[in-house]
């Protein structure tokens, strides 16, 4: 429980530091929306003609897909993964500028985002590449592949949990950014999934909110206020998700800048992260 409540503390201070530029918000709104609009051309470019026949359950979207489809599948999908880093990467940008005593803006993240373009292409090839071998295995290896898979993909997430902030903060390349970022969660962070537990509980706490709020809205059962609740409840969880991803990156920017400088950054100081995140002992026997 201790961790926890370590990580919900943490969680309330990576918020105070985004209510000083709420704005950023907008940034993961941002992102979902490309993210929908790519989704949206692709489906209406590729399926439209059988929609119908998707939609009522006469063909799978498997038997639509020829050799061109899969090679444009295989395009958007990379081009999702770019978008989301993109603004990720945008995210802790705008972070650090604050971190270091700056204000940013929703340019300035973009902008300094442009800068990194090259060098989170690779990146988001090897995480479509990943995800891809992971969903494999669960797909066709039953129970244990699912076991397996996530297994790996729990793995995956904690060694590569600073490699974007690697990445963009030490100009390095993704094989170097891969065993800086799994070096770092050995040597120093094991730990930091507190934070990530503490926001997952809030997060899924807030989301919640809207469920008695919307039923309220539609109780009388009218055509209207049933939309307006529907509507509701899908802004309030793009509002929830679009400030959890900001906190998100700012957390992960906070550890990166305190393992690898060893000073707590801006808006963390009543925050011990030495004492949150000690380092891992060495063993007796090696």
């Amino acid at each position: 429980m201790g961790r926890i409540r370590r990580g919900l503390h943490l969680t309330r201070v990576s918020w105070d530091v985004l209510r000083q530029d709420g704005s950023l918000l907008l940034l993961p709104v941002l992102s979902g929306l490309a993210a929908i609009t790519v989704v949206a051309a692709t489906f209406f470019g590729l399926f439209w003609d059988n929609a119908s026949a998707l939609i009522d359950g006469t063909t799978t979207l498997r038997d639509t897909m020829g050799p061109g489809e899969w090679v444009t599948f295989a395009v958007v999908s990379y081009l999702l993964s770019y978008l989301s880093i993109f603004f990720n990467v945008a995210l802790m940008c705008a972070a650090d500028e604050r971190m270091q005593g700056g204000d940013p803006t929703i340019g300035s993240a973009l902008r300094a985002a442009s800068e990194h373009a090259r060098a989170i292409a690779p990146w988001a090839a090897v995480s479509v590449i990943v995800q891809s071998v992971i969903r494999a295995i669960e797909e066709r290896a039953g129970i244990v592949g699912q076991i397996i898979g996530a297994i790996i993909g729990v793995g995956w997430a904690l060694v590569t949990y600073l490699i974007l902030p690697v990445l963009i903060f030490e100009g390095v390349g993704v094989r170097e950014a891969f065993t800086r970022s799994k070096d770092l969660f050995f040597q120093t962070w094991g730990e930091m999934v507190s934070g990530d537990i503490g926001m997952s509980v809030i997060a899924f706490c807030v989301s919640l909110l809207a469920v008695p709020s919307g039923l309220i809205i539609a109780a009388g059962g009218e055509p209207t206020m049933i939309a307006i609740a529907i509507g509701f409840v899908i802004a309030w969880f793009i509002i929830v998700g679009a400030a959890f991803s900001a906190m998100n990156a700012i957390f992960r920017v906070a550890l990166y800048r305190f393992a690898t400088d060893g000073e707590t950054p801006a808006g963390f100081e009543d925050v011990d992260l030495g004492d949150i995140f000690p380092p891992k002992r060495r063993r007796r026997f090696q």
